[in-house]
């Protein structure tokens, strides 16, 4: 390269456009769906943006299909068109950043509800190495009738929320359609959703990988269309948090889980030498039935945990934590049938002691509520020592080399 080219690299000055595909900075990607109305407004501004800061960019329209002339809006401001056949907000993104030629890419909706004119503090955060910028609505600014009062002060909040506390990221505003990024951080989380959902994606998997995620304020206007937008809030909403709790065994399993066995398992101890009375209420036999099936089930949690955390590192989902390394070193199938089959033999034997009991009376009757307090315990020791043992198989299964 001639050194009359040394400027043009620092983004000092113009660089004519045939020499310009492989120096490009920032991509600036739009999703277009039919959004003929407020197309030119948004490659204005995105085109503005870039001639004011002497940043060397492109805009690029990841068409899905328009058929109301926003194809030939783009072309004839000099946009760069790349027509995405899968339907979706996420194919239609996957697609542009694929496409995309920058070193940087900005994406953020041709509805003309942001300003792409205050694409500098992003730009100016991955310069020093973020690799991921969000924008953050609530600390920037949100007009009027720009949001509806569902999203603004439930849905996005409470997403926002338990994303936080997923995946430990200080993220105030999970669901901003206008970020930027390093392309090839981005590409390599190997992002997949094709709907809505594409948004919480990017954001998770960032987190998981640990990717520097930074957040700067911008602002959101009503959108200029006349029809309706294409986000479905229940729809799109269930979406988003089937997302999170997928990528969350811990808060959807383990916890829970934990919570449940440990409820039962006190419940149990409690009541197996007599009734119990708290305050005004008494516990008795039918409280021990029910905190019987609160193990059961939480334990089954805890045994799903494992499983999908298992998984998840096998499916390239999450890296392995130390303390899922250990566990699986402990938690083997030799040793959880050990396990298991103490707590059958238990189980059987207390369920042998009642029939012995039963056998006394001559088979006849006798008091149903010292019975069941030998009998609820053998049972529920008979289900975990079966349970561990499958659950270790199960493990052990998705242990086993593939091809």
């Amino acid at each position: 390269m001639s050194a009359a080219l040394a400027p043009t690299l620092a983004f000092d000055a113009p660089i004519p456009p045939a020499e310009r595909a492989d120096m490009v900075e920032l991509s600036i990607v739009m999703p277009c769906l039919n959004e003929a109305e407020t197309l030119a407004r948004c490659i204005k501004a995105a085109r503005a943006f870039l001639d004011a800061n002497g940043v060397i960019g492109e805009i690029v329209i990841a068409d899905n299909g328009s058929t109301d002339g926003s194809q030939q809006i783009a072309n004839a401001m000099g946009a760069r068109i790349v027509p995405v056949a899968a339907r979706g907000y996420g194919a239609a993104l996957i697609g542009g950043i694929a496409a995309a030629r920058g070193r940087f890419v900005a994406m953020g909706d041709a509805d003309d509800s942001y300003d792409f004119g205050g694409l500098m503090p992003f730009v100016t955060a991955l310069r020093e190495g973020a690799d991921l910028v969000m924008g953050n609505r609530f600390a920037g600014g949100i007009a009027q009738g720009a949001m509806p009062p569902l999203h603004r002060y439930l849905g996005n909040p409470v997403l926002s929320f338990l994303g936080r506390t997923f995946f430990g990221t200080p993220i105030g505003d999970f669901h901003c359609g206008l970020r930027a990024f390093r392309r090839d951080r981005i590409q390599a989380l190997g992002l997949t959703s094709p709907g809505m959902e594409f948004a919480s994606e990017m954001v998770v998997k960032a987190a998981i990988e640990r990717l520097d995620i930074r957040e700067v304020p911008t602002t959101l206007r009503p959108d200029g269309r006349s029809r309706p937008p294409h986000l479905r809030t229940w729809r799109d909403g269930w979406r988003h948090l089937r997302f999170l709790l997928i990528y969350a065994p811990r808060f959807l399993f383990l916890y829970p889980g934990l919570a449940l066995a440990l409820a039962g398992t006190v419940g149990i101890v409690g009541l197996v030498p007599g009734d119990l009375r708290i305050g005004g209420i008494e516990l008795g036999v039918h409280t021990m039935i029910f905190a019987a099936m609160a193990v059961l089930i939480g334990s089954q949690l805890i045994g799903l945990s494992v499983l999908a955390r298992r998984y998840g590192v096998i499916a390239g989902m999450w890296p392995e934590s130390g303390l899922m390394r250990r566990l699986r070193g402990a938690f083997t199938v030799e040793r959880a049938c050990i396990a298991g089959g103490l707590m059958l033999v238990l189980g059987l034997a207390g369920a042998t002691g009642a029939t012995l009991r039963w056998a006394e009376t001559g088979f006849g009757g006798m008091n149903p509520a010292a019975l069941m307090r030998l009998t609820i315990p053998s049972m529920l020791l008979c289900c975990l020592g079966v349970q561990t043992a499958i659950t270790a198989f199960f493990a052990g299964l998705l242990d086993q080399p593939r091809r």
